[in-house]
């Protein structure tokens, strides 16, 4: 940890129930309720207020494999500190349909924006990136679900996620956000309507995957890398501290 400095930490846990299936991506939701039993209360609540982004995670199944990956990033300090010594120690979950066990346990050095930056800048042009949605993605717009990408909605969610995460670092500035918005369309789709169920109530999104194409100018082009490198631990869309939103990038070459 360094004084002052936000930091975020990954955690890519392989998981899997008592009868050795994979975990659905939806029990996303049970398994972090699961888990904040064991957070300390103070954090617990702060995990509670309006507009307090700590903490993404999401499940994703991994075809190759046949196993599940459930994915956690710590997105501040405070959770850094409440959430990494718990998920370090985390060996099994008990939910109340049985047991989830933790197979093997990935956990990646803590780095901060500048850190970011650094990496992203040396990252391939995102001429074209593709951006992956392993589980359910959904928007809120106009107080509507909003069950469809679109160039806007990833780049408010995105720019949004970061301010909150990286205040000290904001990014304000509207002509940027306009330039960028018009470099950068949906070039292709491969995506599907799914729903995430969450307590009584069935979220309507979408999965699947889409490319992103981007003509921008260089100052333009690595502000959009840093937001797709970001993309991969805040997630996109609505609701990424329950299990929804989880985001993979690939770089396309063509």
């Amino acid at each position: 940890m360094q004084g002052g400095i936000v930091m975020i930490q990954k955690f890519k846990l392989t998981v899997k129930q008592q009868n050795g299936n994979p975990v659905p991506s939806f029990w996303s939701y049970r398994m972090y309720s699961a888990i904040l039993e064991q957070f300390p209360p103070v954090f617990v609540d702060l995990l509670h207020e309006q507009g307090y982004t700590g903490i993404s995670q999401y499940i994703s199944f991994e075809r190759e494999t046949g196993q599940s990956i459930w994915t956690i990033s710590l997105l501040q300090d405070t959770a850094i500190e409440s959430a990494a010594p718990v998920l370090m120690d985390l060996d099994s979950l008990d939910l109340h349909g049985g047991t989830i066990s933790i197979v093997k346990k990935e956990i990646y050095p803590s780095f901060s924006a500048k850190e970011l930056l650094e990496f992203s800048a040396n990252s391939p042009d995102a001429n074209l990136i593709k951006l992956i949605f392993p589980n359910t993605t959904s928007f809120k717009s106009n107080g509507r679900y909003a069950i469809f990408p679109s160039e806007e909605l990833i780049l408010h969610s995105l720019m949004d996620k970061w301010n909150a995460v990286f205040p000290e670092c904001a990014m304000q500035d509207m002509d940027a956000f306009r330039l960028l918005l018009q470099g950068i369309h949906i070039r292709e789709y491969k995506l599907r309507s799914s729903r995430y169920r969450l307590k009584q109530t069935a979220i309507p999104g979408f999965n699947g995957e889409l490319i992103l194409g981007a003509r921008l100018a260089a100052p333009m082009m690595e502000l959009w890398k840093l937001l797709c490198a970001f993309a991969q631990y805040s997630g996109i869309g609505i609701k990424t501290a329950l299990g929804m939103g989880g985001t993979q990038i690939d770089y396309v070459t063509i």
